[in-house]
């Protein structure tokens, strides 16, 4: 690698304008570049492939309450509900995608109980009827059906997806690419390492407009 290479710790100081915080993240920058650095601070990209907003224009940032059901059992679904605080976002993992666990009348109780937003790894449904609430809805699928009311699952316990361990109390971040799971113990760290990688994408974005190099020449690609 070239000596000369961009990094964004290296250009930190050099754009040290707007800070980005948990305030005002959402503003500043989108779940990519959460993703990078969650990438350089812990090894892994904090990402639940597949989960995307049923309203693309959604941005969603707040502390998790998980819960995990058998997609065949929406019960849990409404009994984690409950379990929220105000503000909180709650995150259900499913078995699988073979029936929707969430619709109409679960986020309308979800508004009641104060709930910032529900993120899915699984299916919903009643599609029209949320996007008309305005409820802030994730989720990889949307269907008819529909499983039964049966409470077997588990509500606030560890999670684990696709090697990113989730807990209550950890921050997702989400829009229009998707979800990005920040551990609490590493919120400071990864916000510091959000502003080098917008500052870097700006320094770089700013010289491929402003000279007459090349994307590779800037970023030492050989």
């Amino acid at each position: 690698m070239s000596k000369g290479k961009i990094t964004p710790k290296n250009i930190l100081n050099k754009n040290k304008k707007s800070k980005i915080t948990l305030e005002n993240i959402l503003d500043k920058a989108s779940t990519d570049n959460i993703s990078d650095a969650l990438k350089s601070i812990c090894g892994r990209n904090g990402v639940i492939s597949g989960i995307k907003p049923l309203n693309k224009n959604t941005k969603i940032i707040g502390q998790i309450r998980t819960a995990y059901t058998n997609s065949s059992d929406w019960g849990t679904c409404i009994k984690a509900i409950y379990s929220c605080q105000k503000d909180e976002i709650l995150f259900i993992n499913c078995s699988d995608t073979e029936h929707a666990v969430w619709g109409e009348l679960a986020s309308k109780a979800a508004m009641k109980q104060g709930i910032k937003a529900t993120v899915i790894n699984g299916a919903t449904r009643d599609t029209k009827e949320v996007l008309e609430l305005g409820f802030p809805l994730f989720s990889k699928d949307y269907m008819p059906n529909a499983g039964y009311p049966m409470n077997n699952g588990v509500i606030g316990e560890r999670l684990s997806i696709e090697n990113n361990i989730i807990v209550n109390g950890d921050y997702l971040i989400g829009d229009y690419d998707g979800v990005v799971i920040i551990p609490k113990e590493h919120l400071d760290e990864v916000l510091e390492e959000v502003n080098n990688v917008v500052n870097f994408e700006k320094s770089v974005s700013d010289e491929l407009l402003n000279t007459n190099k090349n994307l590779d020449d800037i970023l030492n690609i050989e």
